[in-house]
Order: C-alpha cells, then structure tokens, then sequence
C-alpha cells in the first residue's frame, strides 16, 4: 500500500528542484486535451502537486471554470499556492488532504491524476474522485509504468526516476487496473517504448 508519510518526506526534499524536472508539457497538454473541457466547467486535478498542470487547465477553462487542486504535501502545495497568487487566478480552490479524504465538491466536469501512482494504487482515493464526478463526466490519468519484462534497461531507469516520489511499486505494470473497475470503456494509449500510459474514460 502507499505510504502517505513516506510521501510527504519524499516531497519535501524535492520540492525545491521540482519544477525544474517537468519534462512532460506535451503530455500535460495532451491529458487536459483528452478531458475535453468547456468554460465554465469544474476540475479535479488530483494530487496536483506543485500546480504544473494549472496553465494548461486554465486555457481550456476560462474564468467562468472552476480548477481544484487537492495534494497530501504542504510543501508542494505551497509552491501552488505561490503559482496561483502569481497568475492572480481567482477561481482556483486548493485542498490539503490526501485525496482519500479529501472533502471534493460534487458535480465535478473532470478530473485528472497525473503522475500520481500511489494514488492510483488507492482504491479509497478513487472512489471519493468518483463519487463526486458527474455522470458523463470525463477522467483521465498519465504516469510511468513498467515496460515489457524484456526491457529491463529501460525499467531500471523508470525504477530511478519513480523512486524519488513513488512509494509502492505496487501495479506497475497496469497503473489504471483499480480505475479500470469503475470505468468500463476505459481507453489505455502507451507512449515512451512502454514506460508511459495515458488511461482516459467517462463515467456512466
């Protein structure tokens, strides 16, 4: 199981070169894409970390839209916090819970879980984003998974890279099986010789 404490310690000595690892602007855009957001919607960007994803998001939804950011850390939720007073954006509500026991606003549009396994491996965790999702409402997740046994090259440094912010390697071969229980027309795109995955569906 995720070891939320383990986490907040693993964030909060990175959190101050964070940022300067995003190395996934296309993928972001390409996740915000596939959520298919109209102004005026409402979003749950799901352990949203230091609010990377937040630019993106906005353009899709315009003043009259409505983002919220839950994350465990309040070291990255502070440089988010930093990030909104910095844009002025004046709709951005921001949570500091883990996402299991978030108190999420129903009637959500969207929501989004980018980079976040362990809460992917938190059933509890998907279920209160799902509670609070709309029918017809649209999910997409995105993060490392383990490429095909054979590679195991390229799994040693997708094991490098995860371990600084990942606390179980638990289901890294299908990141999205717990999400898969919910979301019946779930659609997988795998990028990066396998050590990517896009997972993205709609609620019924």
């Amino acid at each position: 199981m995720p070891d939320q404490q383990l986490a907040i310690n693993r964030y909060r000595r990175g959190v101050a070169t964070y940022d300067d690892s995003n190395r996934f602007r296309r993928l972001r855009r390409h996740c915000v894409d596939l959520l298919e957001l109209e102004p005026g919607d409402v979003i749950l960007d799901a352990a949203c970390g230091t609010g990377l994803n937040f630019p993106v998001i906005q353009a899709a939804l315009g003043e009259r839209g409505r983002l919220i950011g839950v994350d465990l850390s309040p070291d990255m939720l502070a440089v988010a916090r930093e990030r909104v007073s910095e844009h002025r954006w004046t709709n951005v509500s921001l949570i500091p819970s883990s996402v299991e026991d978030a108190s999420i606003p129903e009637d959500l549009d969207a929501a989004l879980f980018f980079l976040t396994h362990d809460v992917m491996r938190s059933p509890p965790a998907i279920e209160n984003v799902l509670r609070c999702l709309k029918h017809g409402g649209r999910i997409v997740a995105a993060g490392a998974k383990w490429a095909p046994w054979w590679a195991w090259p390229v799994n040693i440094a997708v094991w490098y890279g995860a371990r600084q912010y990942t606390t179980t390697f638990e289901g890294f071969s299908r990141p999205w099986s717990h999400l898969n229980r919910y979301i019946s027309d779930l659609q997988i795109e795998v990028r990066l010789r396998g050590t990517m995955y896009v997972a993205s569906g709609v609620k019924e």
